[in-house]
């Protein structure tokens, strides 16, 4: 059995569908599998594992172990499929049925055979997979109550697309029935030769071709479709690996792997440079344009994989010595924003051609789009070096202890380069006041310049000898890796390459000397007279983040029962900190912001910079959980497992988006510059999982069985604030509110000008506003001070899914498989069960409050700011109306 170890170290996977986001495996960018399920013989999850050999990741490790050929002859035909016939009604929305469109189908076989007996192996696989998913929440759609659920109705997005094409010739597409299409092929293929019985060689080879459609609508973001673009991905995979037994105490592996992935995206629009247009509606956001981080997107990444592992067993000792490399070249073909992104505040801005803010990207040299996605202005090479020791130490029959220290070395031949505008950056002279970070000019691009060591130890500890009552645990420093995605900006925003412009808070004036954004050729008005340039710089001796992890279960069989309690404490050593580094530290406070928890910034320190972005380490955040689970196999057939889990994590920043930029801006904290602890994006406070299955023979060669999984788990967090804007000054597009005391003080700031005059729909708004705020648990808790940082949570998760199989064997034959799947099959039973909640991730999960800016009181930038109330036209959280309903597969296979 070999060990399939592959991943997308880029890490530029976009989400889509629900809660459901992609892995950072290869080919997840287009929602498929990297492996065939069919050629994995078993799958390996690894938690807290103290085994050495296991590092570069922090949260857990799933290692697949292929199939091999043997001396029989064996194989299985398959086919699964999903279509609208056997999908539920939208209950969740306005109860019609699924689109006829829908489909989820995949084909596949496999084969294993001896070539030479006992000598030469094969083992193939081949699957196509397709599917088709309907949008939901397209404009105009509304739930059986006749209610709007989508964020747009017919008339308003037809008025917009009218719009766009009258003034600016570009067709914004569909607002209507909208279908996402992906599909895939895989082909695997293994040789495995018994050279003789004491070494053994395998050759493997796994290829992934997949492509698919990237549009995505929610009940709080509405997106025309000339925001699709066709993400294509082609990932081949050769891995060699030797196995040799040279006696009874020496044995080694070696492992070559060498691995190839292309990942493009190909626009939909008729004009892939019109820019990505946001405009602010009904606490919301609509999309038009071309997705910003489609226009220029072309990545190859080819990897060279070593590793070799050395053990010898003496007494009782199995001691362990190996080393496993990856040498990584990466043509890092993306541009953010070269088509640029233009946000309004309010539709009716939109149409007055007054937008609050233009940003984007332009080549110095004047390269078109088209040579910049063929030549990559990006390219680099990261190499991981890993060395570890381990001895396994046997005390007895009873107890196991397994200690060992890995050693983790990050080199990248070539840095990324420091411009001028960096190396001779000025000092800020209120350096400190809110916030530290490394002074730009003293930046010295030695970064990844330290070994990093990882001891551990592990021990299981058999109390009693039959093993029904056994211990173990262990601790350990586990050290991870980042995305070199955000490697990638910084070897393209090194201030030669690329200008970059971002004009915030704009008024009518600047935009009528500017010009209209979205007019050909209109962003040039917002390039600068001197250029001015973003820097994505890595702090001086920064290293990949690191937890040390403490873990300890107790395992007890009781009359067939095994009961287990488990611990698991994780505790930050190196995590990560993106900042802003170009505001001068020398912030206001709004008058209502007592303690000073929100700093406002206005002036930049160096003009030359557009932005300036720095990753750095930070101690801060931690994360436990407590599981007990019981489960028992009962000898008529019967088998089930029942498990609840407490959990808790926090941290400062969740690190999940593509750039520096992106995870600066869409950190919901009233201090970016320096966060603190907060919810964590992936924090699951409960969460009851079950499984029950029972198997019955209807006669010796028929098999009935049937399988319930079951999953509860609290809801998912999320913030409450501004969405696409702040009023601190950071440059932010997610930012926490405060929450006004009473009626009283909300009067203040509410549907006022400037000089604090109420406007003729004032009272009404502040109404509104006392409405909302007391409607909602969470809010009116929070009066007088922040909203926080994933504060609020959408309900609870519940779901149950049912297989039920029919397995018929026929002498001389094969087994035939017919199989039926329900997901959510709660929703079957009740219309109102198994929904599935969600907070779009458009905006890092931040619900709108409803507040828009209109200006400051005394109509100087440092005063407290006065607002207008709109009560968001949706709910905080989207309700998935695909998970939502239940959804039947039909599946058949024949095995030989």
């Amino acid at each position: 059995m070999t060990v399939s170890i592959n991943n997308d170290a880029i890490g530029f996977s976009p989400s889509l569908g629900g809660q459901s986001g992609t892995s950072g495996m290869p080919g997840s960018s287009t929602r498929s599998n990297s492996i065939s399920l069919d050629a994995i013989q078993d799958i390996q999850v690894y938690i807290a594992p103290y085994d050495i050999k296991l590092g570069n990741f922090l949260g857990g490790s799933v290692n697949a172990v292929t199939r091999s050929g043997t001396n029989t002859v064996s194989g299985s035909i398959y086919s699964y499929g999903r279509s609208a016939a056997i999908t539920g009604p939208n209950n969740a929305g306005d109860g019609s049925k699924m689109p006829n469109s829908f489909g989820d189908y995949q084909v596949g076989f496999r084969l294993g055979l001896p070539i030479i007996k006992d000598k030469l192996f094969f083992f193939t696989n081949m699957e196509y997979a397709e599917r088709t998913d309907p949008l939901f929440y397209n404009a105009g759609q509304t739930n059986s109550a006749g209610k709007l659920t989508s964020l747009v109705d017919n008339a308003t997005a037809e008025q917009i697309s009218n719009f766009v094409k009258t003034n600016y010739g570009f067709d914004t597409g569909s607002y209507g029935a909208y279908n996402n299409f992906a599909k895939s092929q895989k082909f695997f293929n293994k040789l495995d030769w018994k050279i003789n019985d004491k070494h053994s060689l395998s050759l493997r080879n796994n290829t992934v071709i997949s492509e698919a459609s990237n549009l995505e609508r929610d009940a709080a973001n509405f997106r025309f479709s000339s925001m699709d673009f066709t993400q294509k991905n082609q990932s081949i995979s050769t891995v060699l690996e030797l196995k040799s037994h040279f006696n009874s105490q020496w044995s080694n592996s070696f492992i070559a792997s060498y691995s190839a992935i292309k990942d493009y995206r190909d626009p939909k629009s008729g004009n892939i440079m019109f820019p990505q247009t946001e405009i602010g509606y009904n606490g919301g956001t609509i999309f038009l344009g071309n997705d910003r981080e489609a226009t220029v997107f072309n990545m190859k990444q080819n990897t060279a994989e070593i590793t070799d592992n050395l053990t010898y067993k003496t007494g009782n000792h199995t001691l362990l010595f190996g080393t496993h490399n990856e040498f990584y070249d990466i043509n890092y073909g993306f541009v953010n924003a070269l088509n640029g992104r233009v946000s309004y505040k309010s539709l009716a801005d939109f149409y007055n051609k007054l937008p609050s803010r233009v940003r984007g990207t332009y080549p110095f040299d004047g390269s078109t789009r088209d040579e910049i996605f063929n030549d990559p202005y990006a390219k680099f090479k990261v190499n991981l070096y890993s060395f570890y020791v381990q001895d396994e130490i046997r005390i007895g029959n009873k107890l196991k202890v397994t200690p060992g220290v890995r050693v983790d070395y990050t080199d990248l031949p070539t840095k990324p380069n420091l411009s001028a505008q960096v190396q001779n950056s000025p000092a800020d002279p209120n350096y400190g006041t809110t916030y530290s970070y490394t002074p730009l000019n003293q930046i010295k691009n030695n970064f990844f310049s330290t070994a990093l060591v990882s001891p551990r130890i592990g021990f299981t500890y058999n109390v009693d000898e039959d093993k029904t009552l056994v211990v173990r645990g262990g601790s350990g420093v586990f050290t991870g890796r980042i995305p070199f995605a955000w490697l990638g900006y910084a070897y393209y925003n090194d201030g030669v390459g690329y200008g970059s412009y971002d004009k915030n808070n704009l008024t009518a004036a600047q935009v009528a000397a500017a010009g209209d954004p979205l007019a050909n050729n209109g962003l040039n008005g917002y390039h600068d007279a001197t250029p001015k340039v973003q820097a994505d710089l890595v702090d001086n001796k920064f290293k990949m983040p690191a937890v040390l992890r403490n873990s300890l279960a107790i395992d007890k069989i009781i009359d067939g029962y095994k009961f287990t309690t488990e611990g698991i404490y994780t505790k930050v050593i190196r995590d990560l900190e993106f900042q802003q580094v170009n505001k001068t530290d020398n912030p206001t406070y709004f008058s209502y912001d007592t303690n000073h928890q929100m700093p406002i910034y206005a002036a930049n320190i160096n003009p030359a910079f557009s932005n300036a972005y720095l990753l750095s380490n930070t101690n801060k955040g931690y994360r436990y959980s407590i599981t007990e689970m019981v489960s028992k196999t009962y000898d008529f057939g019967l088998n089930f497992m029942v498990a609840y889990t407490y959990g808790n994590s926090r941290d400062v920043t969740n690190g999940i988006r593509n750039s520096m930029e992106s995870n600066f801006q869409m950190n919901q904290s009233l201090t970016p510059n320096d966060p603190q602890l907060a919810t964590s994006n992936f924090n699951i406070k409960h969460r009851i999982v079950s499984n029950v299955g029972y198997a019955v023979k209807v006669a010796d060669n028929n098999t009935l069985s049937a399988n319930v999984y079951f999953n509860a788990q609290s809801g998912n967090p999320f913030s409450w604030g501004f969405v696409n804007s702040t009023i601190a000054g950071t440059g932010q597009a997610a930012g926490l509110a405060y929450i006004f005391k009473d009626a009283t003080e909300a009067a203040k700031y509410i549907g006022v000008s400037p000089t604090g005059v109420p406007s003729a729909t004032a009272a009404q708004q502040v109404a509104d506003y006392e409405a909302f705020v007391n409607g909602n648990d969470y809010l009116k808790n929070r009066r007088g001070n922040f909203t926080e940082r994933n504060g609020d949570t959408t309900p609870w998760n519940i779901q149950a899914d049912l297989k039920l199989m029919d397995e018929i064997k026929v002498a001389k034959v094969g087994t035939f498989q017919i199989s039926f799947s329900m997901a959510n099959i709660g929703n079957l039973i009740n219309k109102d069960w198994g929904r599935s909640y969600f907070v779009p991730n458009t905006y890092n999960s931040t619900a709108n409050l409803g507040l828009t800016k209109s200006g400051n009181l005394g109509g100087v930038a440092t005063g407290d700011p006065t607002y207008t109330f709109q009560k968001p036209g949706s709910s905080p959280y989207t309700v998935d109306q695909l998970a939502s309903r239940f959804q039947g597969q039909f599946g058949v296979r024949y095995s030989f």
